[in-house]
This record gives structure tokens, sequence and C-alpha cells, in this order.
């Protein structure tokens, strides 16, 4: 078992290729982290699979039958991605469908095939999706080998190898039977109920987590990643705001409008010159790491149960909302 698993984003079609698709998620079980390319029918997808190549640590693309649906921009969120992740660097693998002379596919699909292969890309070719778990070991290690990056996550104890394992319902399952009960707070009326919580979290309490933004200065945009301080009261803030239920995707939103409100102060005091700060990021670490936190604490817990992170939906408990009605 590898010592490093690495962030993978892939870049797909929509509905397509799907048994081709869970043969790499079964393949990079315990090798990496996986996210995916959303429906182009989806008005954040694009933003969406820009997060994920920005921060992933290699890029693999799928191409197979479909070129996909087609947005505004007249490309589909594949070939949108292809282009983000050739204009970030990221090392990519790319697997293409042998199709047959007379194969009934898209015009605009042979035109991204042979932009794809024109432009000299290391190819990996499959007739069948049965080829894809023989022809994967080759394309990654050897992607591997060659395209070195310094990140992915660490192994550490038996308890995190088995944590990485897991589901988010599963995770939080065993949050829950590991939490302990807390004692009524004596400033609550007797019919109120308070909930479990495993990890209180002190309101002041600060903590420090990385981000990455761009930064305006004369023109010139600079791509930069610096640390920032939050309280657990300005998170808890941000959480009453959010609708009734949200996703881990939409809480990183929010997350991530809570350091843009702070950033370009924060920027300034080491870029002066900066006018304007965008696209500012939480460290998708720190965020796995706050979520968790959030989850430990009894602030936010799962209302809907998916067989992917992105199917599952959260909502703020009563016990977060009653901290901040018991601050005023």
């Amino acid at each position: 078992m590898p010592n490093r698993r690495y962030h993978i984003h892939v870049i797909c079609a929509d509905n397509d290729q799907l048994l081709a698709l869970d043969r790499l998620a079964i393949f990079f079980q315990t090798r990496a982290f996986l996210t995916y390319d959303v429906s182009s029918k989806l008005a954040k997808a694009s933003l969406y699979g820009r997060q994920c190549i920005d921060s992933c640590d290699y890029a693999l693309m799928l191409i197979g039958d479909n070129y996909g649906t087609v947005q505004k921009t007249g490309v589909s969120q594949m070939h949108l991605s292809y282009l983000n992740a050739k204009a970030k660097t990221k090392p990519l693998i790319i697997l293409i469908k042998n199709h047959r002379q007379d194969a009934s596919i898209s015009r605009q699909l042979q035109e991204f095939i042979k932009l794809v292969v024109r432009q000299d890309n290391q190819l990996y070719y499959y007739d069948t999706e049965e080829d894809i778990d023989q022809l994967i070991v080759q394309a990654y290690y050897s992607t591997l080998s060659h395209h070195k990056v310094v990140g992915g996550w660490a192994r550490g104890s038996e308890e995190l190898i088995e944590f990485s394992k897991q589901t988010v319902s599963e995770r939080f399952s065993d949050l829950l039977s590991n939490s302990k009960a807390i004692k009524k707070d004596e400033s609550f009326d007797n019919d109120v109920m308070t909930d479990s919580v495993s990890k209180p979290i002190a309101l002041q309490e600060s903590f420090n987590i990385y981000y990455s933004a761009q930064a305006y200065e004369g023109g010139n945009l600079t791509d930069v990643t610096r640390s920032m301080i939050l309280t657990w009261q300005e998170v808890l803030t941000v959480l009453i705001k959010i609708p009734t239920t949200f996703s881990s995707y939409g809480l990183q939103n929010f997350i991530n409008r809570l350091i843009a409100t702070k950033a370009e102060q924060d920027i300034k005091q080491d870029m002066p010159n900066v006018h304007a700060v965008s696209r500012c990021q939480i460290s998708q670490d720190d965020f796995n790491k706050l979520q968790r936190q959030l989850v430990s604490a009894n602030w936010i817990q799962l209302t809907t149960y998916g067989n992917r992170v992105s199917q599952e939906l959260w909502k703020l408990t009563f016990y977060a909302k009653s901290l901040l009605n018991t601050e005023e």
C-alpha cells in the first residue's frame, strides 16, 4: 500500500462510461482521493471543476462515447476542465476509447479528440471498459514516476488509514457513537433538550487555516497562498446564514466567502499595493479538518445520505443554534 495518497480530479462527460468510472474508483480506493466533473446542467459546474483542478495533484481524463452537455460557452464541462488542467500544467492521464470507423459519435467529440491528440499528451487507448483495470495500472505508475509532485496526504497511524477509507456517513456514525452527552446548561429552559457533543468548541477560540487567492497589483495577477486566523464564532455566524440544508460543497463556498472578507487586508500586509483580491479558497485539507471538527462538536449533522459526498446534505443542529442565542 503506498505511503502517500494524492488528490486526482477525474475529467469526464455527463453519464458516460459509468462502468469505467466505477473501475477507476475501485483501483484508486487506497491510492488516491477522487473528485469528478459534475453535469454541465448545474449552474456551478464550471466553478466546481475549476476549484477541483486548482487543488488536485493529478488530473485524469476519460474520453468515451459522448462529448457531454454543451454549456453557454459552446463547450462541454469535460472540454473546459481539460483546458483548465492544461493551463494549470497539471500532470494529466488521458484514457481514450477506440471507436470503430462506423461508430456514431458527434462532430464535437471527434474535434475534441483531434485537439487532445494534437497537443502531444500521454495517451492510453482502450477498446472496452474491461480494459481499464490493466490500463490504469500502467498509466498511473508511469505518470507518478515521470511527474513527481509535492503534495498528497501522508499516511500516519492505522486510525488515520481506516478513517480515509470511510464514507462521510460512516465517519459521522463513528463520531456519534463515541460522543458523550453533556449536562444541561442551567440557563436553558428545562423543556429544551441539548445535543450530545464529542468535542465542545469554545466560540472565542481561534485556529489557523491556509488559503489561496489571486491578488491584483498594478495590472498584474499573482497567485498567493497564506495562512489566516479564524475564530469559531466567525464560523458559526456563517453557518447560521446558510439555508436549511447544504452540501459539503456549499459549506466550503460559505467558508471561502468568510475568508474573502478578510483576505485583502491580510494580503496587503505584505503586498501594500494590491488593489483587489479574488478567488479565495480554503485549502482542501484544512476544510476537511474543519468539517470533521464541526461534526465532532455536533454543530452540523447529516440529513441525507448518498453514495458520494456530493449527494449528502447537512444541516445546522439545534445545539449550534443555541450557542449564538446564549451569547446575545
